[in-house]
């Protein structure tokens, strides 16, 4: 009998089958990356959102010795916020629905679903204590409360 080189049938068998399944796991894989991508990329929007503001807060703060809280304020159309007056003229404002933080009428954040301030003193320093939630009403991405401290020398 000769020897005979080349492809079986259960050879070739053997490889359909062990290509099907490594394109299978591939699929499985790839799908599953896929449809989670969208957390990924909202919640790296919604950060953005919460430094954009953090970034135009801390540099009031840190320029300003005064400031003035007012919460439960209501607009000429029957809207609700939230107000933060600082001693240059500078203001913050967050309407309850709008889901948006405004820097003197300046949209500087958005998808804000939670936001409240408060105005506090301890040992001589004024602080203004931040907690919001960053995010949608569905899945809230980012939470955090911050105290930031006046300018006190």
């Amino acid at each position: 009998m000769r020897n005979q080189k080349g492809i079986t049938l259960i050879v070739l068998s053997i490889y359909i089958i062990a290509f099907t399944i490594v394109i299978t796991l591939l699929a499985n894989l790839s799908s599953y990356i896929y449809s989670n991508i969208h957390n990924i990329s909202d919640s790296a929007i919604d950060l953005s959102e919460f430094n954009k503001f953090n970034m135009y807060f801390i540099d009031d703060i840190k320029n300003n010795n005064e400031a003035l809280v007012n919460k439960n304020l209501t607009d000429e159309n029957g809207n609700k916020y939230i107000q933060i007056a600082f001693a240059d003229g500078d203001v913050y404002s967050y309407t309850i629905g709008d889901d948006s933080i405004y820097k003197n009428n300046q949209k500087i954040a958005k998808d804000i679903v939670n936001f409240n301030a408060e105005l506090l003193e301890n040992n001589n320093k004024k602080y203004i204590e931040i907690s919001l939630r960053v995010g949608t009403n569905d899945k809230t991405n980012y939470a955090k409360t911050i105290n930031y401290v006046l300018k006190y020398w």
